[in-house]
């Protein structure tokens, strides 16, 4: 059945790619096109406060996905199920539907491509563009040379649809996410000026972040804080010093909500510099505590 379907599919000629602004050379070059049918296109959503994901299965090729994960950029990621699409340049084009000619196609963007069926990713403005231009009723069609031959072009297009209804909870998801995601989170460290153990206003915006994500995320088993100074004064006050820092911001913590049996709070004065002291610049890198989150193992 798949090789019937292929057959139809195939000897459309280079005029079209052409118009797509693709620009091969070779007047008689096929296009095998993959796209998913009316009655087939689908758009799948999954998501939570951590991640979104907008998956759109392309028949007898594999699938699209745009992801939107907590504190990272958009992205558009095509997984292949085969190895279709050949090494060279892949070709990210907004194209008009065939019901609504007239409209240029846009490149948004050239790929260099390896081939061997890897998937193909682009991030930030293309993947956003890319769902614009289906919320504006356009195709995104990827489009390069074939893998049995150069001669024959592969594009994969991505319906509009069905994908009104799922691009509207989509975007309900991500303005949903959390505006962090663990490895944003997990380690974090707030400067102190000499001598000084009260919290800037800078200093809050970074623990309400850590303490909105340890709300949400119930496998944050430990938050460890650790308190230091730099080499000026003696140790025995520099240790004191240190115990205030790590006391105020667990104690900020705690205010934010932020279970007590959660924290280990420690202080170590001058003894763990995260860099010699030997200039002004490298102690103020040193007055610091640090914040560092610890998962369970499931």
């Amino acid at each position: 059945m798949g090789n019937a379907v292929l057959k139809k599919m195939k000897n459309i000629l280079i005029p079209a790619v052409c118009a797509l602004g693709i620009g091969f050379s070779a007047s008689s070059q096929a296009i095998t096109r993959y796209q998913s049918d009316l009655t087939e296109a689908q758009w799948l959503l999954s998501g939570d406060i951590f991640s979104c994901s907008l998956s759109h299965p392309i028949m007898y090729y594999g699938e699209g996905h745009f992801i939107k994960n907590a504190g990272e950029p958009m992205k558009f990621i095509l997984n292949p199920g085969n190895e279709k699409l050949g090494p060279g340049n892949v070709y990210i084009i907004s194209q008009a539907p065939n019901w609504s000619p007239g409209l240029k196609p846009e490149t948004l963007e050239v790929l260099a491509y390896p081939g061997y069926g890897m998937t193909v990713e682009v991030g930030g403005k293309v993947a956003e563009r890319m769902l614009t231009s289906l919320n504006k009723g356009l195709h995104p069609v990827l489009a390069g040379s074939a893998w049995e031959s150069g001669r024959e072009t592969i594009e994969v297009a991505l319906t509009n649809i069905n994908f009104a209804p799922a691009y509207n909870e989509f975007r309900r998801c991500m303005a949903s996410l959390l505006p962090v995601n663990y490895d944003q989170i997990a380690r974090s460290a707030v400067l102190f000026p000499e001598n000084g153990v009260l919290l800037s206003t800078r200093m809050q915006d970074r623990l309400d972040l850590v303490a909105l994500y340890v709300a949400n995320d119930p496998s944050v088993e430990y938050i460890y804080i650790d308190g230091h100074t730099d080499s000026l004064g003696s140790r025995r006050d520099n240790r004191e010093l240190s115990k205030k820092r790590a006391e105020a911001v667990t104690a900020y913590l705690l205010e934010q909500g932020v279970a007590v049996e959660k924290i280990i709070s420690r202080y170590h004065g001058e003894r763990y510099p995260t860099i010699d002291n030997k200039t002004r610049s490298n102690r103020e890198r040193n007055r610091r505590v640090t914040i560092r989150l610890e998962k369970f193992d499931p």
